[in-house]
């Protein structure tokens, strides 16, 4: 059996390496990523340092926290800036696989062009339309399951939900000047997130293009409920094109398969949501064992903030199975 797993660490690790400060961090997510004995492990916010004199980041707190884990040994694959092959400093993506990593890349709208936009309300104006990019790539490797073939893994984090800036459009962080201006925020937010998950859909078809019976895998954090646009832009249900014809283009979201109420990745003020997912090529789908969602002990993100739960993460884990 193979288990594939993912799991948002939540901003895991600071500019600078301080083994002091990680050992709450490291204490109470270590159990959990050992509970999950998968062999392919897709991590989401995992912030990279940069060591005394250096002048390219690495994963010294993450290496500090698979210490001692199965994990410690795996081969890792991870995104990189646009502009140089090297780690960013905040929320990278990360793949550690038991099996060798045949090839890795980021992909910064790699396969659509930028659309263009001009606010009407940023402060000064903007005097023309501006291609509109997302700030995250989406990390596609091949992991090499010798002779039973290529594993195809994206891993994935879209654009939460929450109003991009505008110029000038807020007072404060958190304080916005008007409602026009933070309206224009978070339609440009939606834009992003379409983006990103357009680019996500139309490399997993060139994928398919070359191979209709590969194994594809995306996982990660969505932001996204299933009935969410960027959910159903990726999944491509046979149901949305109208075309039985291309049900083998369809990505099966393998967590849809639990009740409704064993689903939730983040409780937000007693809510339950699913945000994280696993979604699965039809060939993949064939394979499948079964799926777990990691969240029995899951904290709440508004009710437990600012207390010892944000030691580990306000997401829960998924992991599937398959017989591979």
């Amino acid at each position: 059996m193979l288990r594939i797993a993912t799991y948002n660490l939540e901003s895991f690790g600071g500019t600078r390496l301080d083994a002091d400060l990680l050992q709450p961090r490291i204490k109470a997510l270590r159990p959990r990523l050992q509970d999950l004995e998968a062999d392919i492990l897709c991590l989401q916010e995992v912030n990279a340092q940069k060591p005394q004199g250096a002048t390219v980041r690495d994963f010294s707190a993450l290496e500090m926290l698979l210490k001692e884990t199965c994990y410690a040994d795996y081969h890792m694959a991870y995104s990189t800036r646009e502009e140089a092959p090297v780690p960013g400093d905040r929320h990278n993506l990360v793949l550690l696989s038991r099996f060798p990593v045949s090839a890795c890349r980021a992909l910064y709208q790699e396969h659509m062009e930028a659309p263009f936009w001009q606010p009407g309300h940023a402060d000064p104006p903007q005097e023309a339309p501006e291609p509109v990019r997302f700030e995250r790539p989406l990390l596609q490797a091949q992991i090499d399951l010798g002779a039973k073939g290529t594993l195809h893994v994206f891993g994935v984090h879209l654009r939460a939900p929450i109003a991009a800036p505008i110029p000038g459009g807020k007072l404060s962080a958190q304080r916005w000047k008007s409602v026009p201006s933070w309206a224009e925020g978070y339609f440009l937010s939606a834009v992003k997130r379409a983006a990103q998950a357009l680019d996500l859909r139309l490399a997993v078809d060139r994928v398919l293009d070359a191979n209709p019976d590969a194994f594809v895998l995306a996982a990660g954090d969505f932001n996204a409920t299933s009935d969410a646009s960027a959910l159903r832009l990726v999944r491509a249900d046979c149901q949305e094109t109208g075309n039985p014809d291309l049900e083998d283009r369809q990505l099966f979201q393998i967590d849809a398969l639990l009740p409704q109420k064993e689903r939730a990745t983040i409780l937000h003020g007693g809510r339950g949501r699913t945000f994280d997912h696993i979604l699965v090529s039809q060939a993949l789908k064939a394979r499948f064992s079964k799926v777990e969602i990691f969240n029995s002990d899951l904290a709440d993100e508004l009710f437990d903030a600012g207390t010892d739960a944000e030691n580990a993460s306000f997401h829960a884990a998924v992991c599937a199975e398959f017989a591979l």
